[in-house]
């Protein structure tokens, strides 16, 4: 600044200087605003903190929904670990306007399960075997207390509500081991858990329908051609008879 005041004081023209300048400096700025926008995101991520490294969270909104756990964070993107093995890049600032949900946020997280019984099954003795199955299995906490309850009845079952809270380091192992222990103790007990399936009715049309114009009824008989003089229309059988 001090050479151009220089320059412009000595009695130069720098108007041209000035008019190339402010092109390239238009140029410079498209060129390098996603730049920018991705750095200024990437400090703003370092100052809020919505995940650090080794957090399992779910990206969404701005971007399609990404699922993984954090691998880096640097000034210009983040890069996460998705669940299938595979890594993501992304930039700071679509990550920075999106929705970002934080699984490790909190000690316990809810397991939520629906279980379908049968119509013909008592649903009041399915809650309580469901319950006593929860109460008896150690890793899912007592408080807040495990909710079980008839949500909705469904086209072929009664669906049932499993809510229940397990520590956040075992919800993955926690949420399968429960499948498998409820489905096993209301088989034993002899609660049964359907499948979808439809009951069709077939309603048969007994209306008789009317015979086609021109169709021979069914007591008329045809006799046989050979039985027929077609030129002059006379019963060839009959006249043998007469003679």
């Amino acid at each position: 600044m001090a050479l151009l005041s220089a320059l412009g004081v000595s009695g130069l023209d720098l108007s041209g200087l000035f008019l190339a300048g402010g092109f390239a400096g238009i140029i410079v700025g498209f060129a390098t605003q996603s730049l920018f926008s991705n750095l200024i995101s990437g400090i703003f991520l370092q100052i809020d903190k919505p995940m650090k490294i080794g957090d399992p969270v779910l990206i969404t909104g701005k971007l399609p929904d990404v699922a993984g756990v954090v691998v880096e964070v640097t000034a210009l993107s983040s890069r996460l670990r998705m669940f299938d093995g595979t890594y993501v890049r992304l930039p700071n600032s679509d990550v920075f306007l999106s929705e970002i949900r934080n699984f490790s946020g909190a000690a316990a997280r809810r397991v939520e399960l629906v279980i379908g019984v049968s119509y013909d099954s008592d649903a009041q003795k399915a809650i309580g075997i469901i319950r006593q199955s929860l109460k008896g299995t150690p890793l899912v906490l007592v408080e807040p207390e495990p909710d079980v309850y008839v949500d909705n009845l469904g086209a072929s079952a009664v669906n049932i509500n499993i809510w229940c809270w397990v520590p956040f380091t075992v919800w993955f192992d926690m949420r399968k081991l429960l499948v498998e222990q409820i489905k096993r103790e209301l088989e034993t007990n002899g609660i049964e858990i359907p499948f979808p399936q439809q009951v069709v009715h077939i309603k048969q049309d007994r209306r008789k329908k009317a015979p086609k114009m021109g169709a021979p009824r069914n007591s008329d008989t045809v006799p046989p051609a050979a039985s027929f003089d077609s030129s002059a229309g006379v019963n060839l059988d009959e006249v043998a008879d007469n003679d």
